[in-house]
């Protein structure tokens, strides 16, 4: 076996593939290790201790998964993040599909999150009283958690290989990993991230931005989250 000639135009995406990697893998060592969980129990008591752990899972998530893999392709490329869809392009249809998408998600997640599967796992965090304080700091974190996350999958990954692979084989690459990345969930939400994660790549390439998928993204779990708190028979906001 002969080995293959190293091609430049290649690097891109190698090395996004590779901080794609290294930062989920981060991520998912970082937040659930478990002397980390001790400490938070031992710092803020059972209660408060998994509500910390929850925020720093989403502030770490946002930092590896997100921004250090932009810093260190401009850095060592030089791509700025407006080569990944930090920009406002077609900003009025962008808009448009937000409303659009968020008259649907929002009706159907307020019937949807009543159901005791759903939880079972949402709100994620679990305290029993929630100050107006506490529905911020929960909101707060997930647009962080899902900017980092957004810039990673309809941003740097689909931006960064679309001219590598092609449009089609970059979706495919994308989906994919969108649906590994829900596995630690359940095997629906698996599963229903193949065509979601089609149709966010669909819009950020339509748009040339990955607004419209953060945006909804944001839509979805907000009204879950909060939907799922108004349904928990026992929870409550103060």
């Amino acid at each position: 076996m002969t080995i293959p000639e190293w091609q430049p135009e290649a690097l891109e995406g190698m090395l996004i593939l590779l901080l794609c990697t290294l930062g989920f893998t981060a991520y998912h060592f970082l937040s659930h290790d478990p002397g980390l969980e001790k400490r938070f129990l031992k710092k803020y008591g059972p209660e408060k201790g998994p509500t910390q752990q929850v925020f720093f899972q989403r502030y770490i998530g946002m930092l590896t998964i997100g921004l250090l893999p932009a810093i260190i392709l401009w850095l060592f490329l030089g791509k700025s993040p407006l080569a990944y869809g930090i920009g406002v392009e077609k900003l009025d249809t962008s808009l448009l599909w937000i409303a659009g998408l968020g008259a649907i998600i929002i009706p159907l997640n307020f019937f949807r999150t009543s159901s005791p599967k759903n939880l079972a796992l949402y709100p994620m965090i679990r305290e029993a009283v929630w100050s107006k304080k506490l529905v911020f700091q929960n909101a707060i974190s997930w647009i962080a958690y899902l900017f980092g996350y957004e810039l990673m999958f309809r941003g740097i990954l689909l931006f960064g290989l679309v001219p590598l692979l092609g449009v089609w084989p970059a979706i495919a690459v994308n989906a994919a990993l969108y649906a590994f990345a829900h596995i630690p969930k359940n095997v629906g939400e698996t599963l229903g991230a193949i065509p979601l994660g089609i149709f966010f790549c669909l819009l950020s390439l339509h748009s040339g931005t990955i607004w419209i998928a953060f945006s909804t993204h944001i839509i979805i779990a907000l009204s879950n989250s909060f939907f799922s708190l108004r349904a928990h028979p026992n929870m409550m906001i103060k």
